[in-house]
């Protein structure tokens, strides 16, 4: 559920104020709706036990003591730049660290501050554009800061709530950088406004280009005058990007992914048999448990966590899958979602693990190939050709920023061929 740690930044914003071989038929149905095609996926993909690809770790940046460099807080930003260089967005540290592709450390960018070039505790990404220079969204000051190649400030530009509070920057195909606005209700609006979620087009610079898509408004946050309510697991948009700019986008409540082409355009929707299940009351009890635990590792004061927390209410089940992401060769990758109850007994539950370590892995074509598992307590943030890059927590849960390389062997995953 990777839409929720951007939600409670907002929330406490506030409370401050891949394919191997195949075998046999797809057993699916596609059909034609006024030139959309339709995928209808059965439950089981085409790949059969041992042709999944292969998946190694290349790359662990990270560690306990020793060198601070190398020691991460709360790693919620990673992009590559042209040169395989790794750069990584620590908020509690609120730098950017550079390394390259090997996982040597490089630089450090940024620091704490509200000054030219500083970044606040809800600094919330990293973005790599043409040059490689560097874009740094930041929901507390409400700006992006950006900074040269050589790791200098070269400006910033406003990006003000009252505009559509960002949720999400991805660079994309081309040059552009795709950013997720949110218009919302907020405290003090005169004007009340219909809740929705925009996709907006950037240039390298930040100058707005234009609206790519227009998403349904969450529904996990909500303002009634002055008053914040958080409803966790209520419907959500979900979005993704391919390697060619293409838009993967999806409510959560639904299993039922649209791809769009790099226009806007809707070309295809993908769907799978699901089943959406209960949220119970010892699920509450540890959702509740992690997220006090997670705003105090962050530093909120207690009697503002209390305050957020005051008004957090579930909704009747989970749902019906965690994220989406577009993988190697033209592949979609969907998470499942995994429950408290999922995690095995005597174990602690973790808001980090809220999202299986499996995937559901769909061709380009939009046929289900099979699920795919990446290692336990890894979240993936970045995916560039066949490499998957994210943070994995450790037995101690120490942050370390890992890349995996995906092995598709001499097959692709662009069309499924069944």
């Amino acid at each position: 559920m990777k839409n929720l740690l951007p939600v409670l930044a907002i929330s406490l914003f506030f409370a401050a104020a891949a394919c191997g071989g195949e075998t046999g038929a797809w057993a699916g149905t596609v059909t034609d709706s006024a030139g959309v095609q339709i995928v209808n996926n059965p439950v089981e993909g085409l790949w059969t036990n041992g042709t999944q690809p292969a998946i190694t770790e290349e790359v662990k940046i990270g560690a306990t003591g020793g060198d601070p460099n190398y020691e991460f807080g709360q790693i919620v930003g990673i992009d590559v730049g042209s040169d395989g260089t790794i750069y990584v967005l620590d908020q509690q540290a609120r730098q950017v660290r550079a390394f390259d592709a090997e996982g040597r450390y490089v630089r450090t960018i940024g620091k704490p501050g509200s000054g030219p070039g500083e970044l606040s505790q809800l600094a919330f990404g990293v973005v790599v554009t043409p040059g490689d220079s560097l874009m740094v969204p930041d929901l507390g000051l409400q700006r992006v800061t950006r900074y040269g190649p050589d790791g200098q400030t070269i400006g910033s530009f406003p990006t003000p709530m009252t505009e559509g509070i960002s949720v999400r920057w991805q660079a994309r195909a081309g040059g552009q950088v795709v950013q997720q606005a949110r218009i919302m209700n907020l405290p003090g609006q005169a004007t009340q406004v219909e809740p929705k979620d925009l996709l907006l087009l950037r240039n390298a610079q930040g100058e707005l280009l234009d609206t790519l898509m227009e998403l349904p408004g969450g529904q996990t946050l909500k303002m009634t005058g002055n008053s914040m309510s958080i409803r966790l697991f209520e419907s959500e948009p979900v979005w993704g990007l391919g390697e060619d700019g293409s838009v993967y986008f999806a409510m959560n409540s639904d299993y039922s992914v649209e791809v769009h082409d790099g226009d806007g355009a809707l070309q295809r929707i993908v769907r799978r048999p699901f089943e959406r299940k209960p949220v119970t009351e010892d699920d509450k009890q540890a959702f509740m448990k992690a997220l006090r635990e997670l705003f105090g590792r962050q530093g909120v004061p207690p009697q503002a966590v209390e305050q957020v927390l005051g008004n957090v209410q579930f909704a009747e089940n989970y749902p019906a899958f965690a994220n989406l992401m577009g993988g190697p060769g033209q592949s979609l990758w969907v998470q499942r979602v995994r429950t408290a109850a999922d995690i095995k007994e005597g174990a602690e539950f973790d808001l980090q693990d809220s999202g299986s370590p499996e995937w559901d892995v769909y061709a380009q074509d939009g046929k289900y190939l099979g699920a795919i598992r990446l290692p336990d307590k890894f979240a993936p943030l970045r995916v560039i050709g066949d490499r998957i890059y994210g943070v994995w927590r450790d037995e101690l849960d120490v942050q370390h920023v890992t890349r995996l390389h995906v092995d598709m062997g001499t097959q692709t995953m662009g069309e499924s061929g069944g």
